[in-house]
């Protein structure tokens, strides 16, 4: 195991597993939870299959710090360490290999945009989930306000973040927040199996595409992300054809 700021990281069956560890709460003490470069390095590996987001213990992450938040920072700080954040979430929504945040217990303000960065959810029946920031008179800052309208809708994310409304699991589902709803003991063990059916025995190769292409088409215009998606699938049907010629 290996660690990194607030993280843990290890492998388990070719699935990266991505621990916050500041429990109880797990508290984002600043928004630059793991070394980006400690990130890149671990899920180069090219045998990963996808990668599990989790908390230490009972909770995911009850977000950032309200001491922290409050504490008198220059502005050039706070635009700093936001940077540092947001391209931490940046890097795992881009990754080419599916992500899973696997969430019991609390999951509020900048741990809701950690699992937002995420492909997949899976929270526990307990799990309770909220945007509090305009309570403190602030908004969230890394990439609530960009993500989290895309999945639950522009009404629903524009009340989350007026009324700091807290969601328990049923509700979270009902919105599409969250994908699957599980028992609390059995929420790892659901996105370890989760990930297993859903790569399958895909090649990493396909795996890479699939996800690669998703991405073009929210970084993208629609026109350049039909061309990548196009020199996509030319670069696996040459390489599907060679391996046919090679075995024919």
């Amino acid at each position: 195991m290996e660690q990194s700021i607030l993280t843990e990281w290890e492998v388990v069956d070719n699935f990266g597993v991505l621990t916050l560890n500041n429990p109880p709460q797990n508290f984002l003490s600043e928004p630059e939870f793991v070394r980006l470069s400690d990130l890149q390095r671990w899920t180069s590996d090219e045998s990963l299959r996808g990668v599990i987001i989790q908390g230490k213990g009972r909770h995911f992450c009850a977000g950032a710090d309200k001491d922290k938040i409050v504490a008198v920072q220059g502005e050039e700080d706070i635009r700093s360490n936001l940077e540092k954040g947001k391209k931490i979430l940046a890097y795992l929504w881009d990754l080419p290999i599916p992500t899973v945040a696997a969430i019991k217990g609390v999951c509020l303000g900048g741990g809701l945009e950690v699992a937002l960065s995420c492909h997949f959810r899976v929270a526990s029946e307990k799990s309770i989930f909220s945007f509090p920031e305009t309570g403190l008179g602030i908004i969230p800052g890394l990439n609530g306000t960009v993500n989290l309208p895309g999945i639950v809708g522009m009404a629903n994310a524009i009340e989350m973040l007026l009324t700091c409304r807290t969601l328990n699991a049923e509700e979270a589902l009902d919105l599409k927040l969250v994908d699957h709803v599980v028992p609390k003991n059995e929420v790892f063990d659901y996105s370890l199996n989760f990930l297993k059916k859903l790569t399958g025995d895909r090649p990493i190769k396909v795996i890479n595409a699939v996800l690669k292409a998703f991405v073009n088409t929210r970084k993208l215009p629609d026109d350049k992300a039909v061309e990548e998606g196009i020199n996509i699938f030319c670069d696996l049907a040459i390489n599907l054809a060679k391996n046919q010629g090679a075995n024919g």
